[in-house]
């Protein structure tokens, strides 16, 4: 929880110094440096996320739900997020920040559709409170985890969507 605080209050930082810096291409390399820092920051934290992830929903009950597939999928994006390379092409920016905003879009879509799965499993009672608030809990670090990597690419390419 305080690394979360941490990385969203440097995130409040790097948003109110961005909107202070003037037009040139210093201030941009600046940014780009700091948002490349918050994303790579996530990226070392994933794997205490991942084992918080996996710890959440084994302690629920037999019937575990394997989020794996979706981890590696925030991974690769966090991943494709510290790579890309901004251009002086303002087409080519934005058409590599809508490519990769589809890919977060996407995972987030998927996350909201087996959070209703899994509110829709308890509410017939397929699954017991415990495992679909352990679940709940584990798409909501999940969703968290993809949130800092889009507020990352949005500000990496100077573009709130």
């Amino acid at each position: 929880m305080k690394k979360i605080l941490v990385v969203l209050f440097s995130l409040t930082l790097i948003f109110a110094f961005t909107g202070c810096a003037s037009s040139n291409n210093k201030a941009a390399e600046d940014t780009e440096t700091k948002t490349q820092e918050v994303v790579t920051s996530n990226a070392d934290d994933n794997d205490n996320n991942i084992s918080n992830t996996e710890n959440a929903v084994e302690n629920a009950n037999e019937k575990d739900y394997d989020f794996s597939s979706y981890e590696n999928d925030i991974r690769n994006i966090t991943k494709s997020v510290n790579d890309a390379k901004t251009s002086t092409n303002a087409s080519e920016n934005h058409e590599q920040f809508y490519a990769l905003k589809k890919k977060v879009d996407a995972v987030d879509d998927e996350l909201d559709k087996l959070d209703d799965e899994f509110e829709y499993a308890y509410q017939m009672k397929k699954i017991s409170f415990e495992t679909y608030k352990a679940r709940e809990r584990a798409i909501e670090k999940l969703e968290d985890e993809l949130e800092l990597a889009e507020e990352a690419l949005e500000n990496k390419y100077g573009i709130d969507d």
